[in-house]
């Protein structure tokens, strides 16, 4: 009938190729390099220098390895970007649309939409005023009254 028997070349090109698109949906910079070694093994599987699963599995993981720590932290740079880039929210003037109580939360308009907003000061501040952003923590942004 049908032999579904693979190749181990051909076996490792797909667990390679399977670790590459699930680093896509993951973005550790981890995954990749494994898919990479995977693919390594794959070629030198295909072309007669690791016959044996046990020269497979030490190229496997030498390869790997050796991507991971040579290249994890220039992946992460070219594709992540750079931290130390200034956020463009900071210093940004809006509105409170909801005021602002000492301790509590309300709301400012920023870029169109609602934002919960928050702040240190130990006073109120009222709806219509204008506030400063300070920081956005998760869903929240914290501000300071414009003075």
């Amino acid at each position: 009938m049908f032999d579904f028997s693979l190749s181990p070349a051909l076996a490792w090109a797909l667990v390679g190729l399977v670790l590459l698109i699930a680093e896509l949906a993951t973005v550790s910079f981890i995954l990749c390099f494994i898919g990479m070694g995977a693919l390594i093994v794959a070629a030198t599987t295909w072309i007669g220098l690791t016959p044996s699963f046990s020269s497979q599995l030490i190229v496997f993981s030498a390869s790997s390895l050796a991507l991971l720590f040579l290249l994890r932290k220039t992946a992460k740079k070219l594709f992540a970007g750079h931290a130390d880039v200034p956020p463009d929210y900071a210093g940004q003037k809006v509105d409170v649309v909801k005021p602002i109580p000492a301790g509590g939360e309300g709301t400012v308009r920023y870029r169109g939409s609602d934002w919960i907003a928050f702040s240190d000061t130990n006073r109120t501040i009222p709806e219509g005023a204008t506030v400063q952003i300070e920081t956005i923590e998760g869903i929240r942004v914290k501000v300071k009254p414009v003075e």
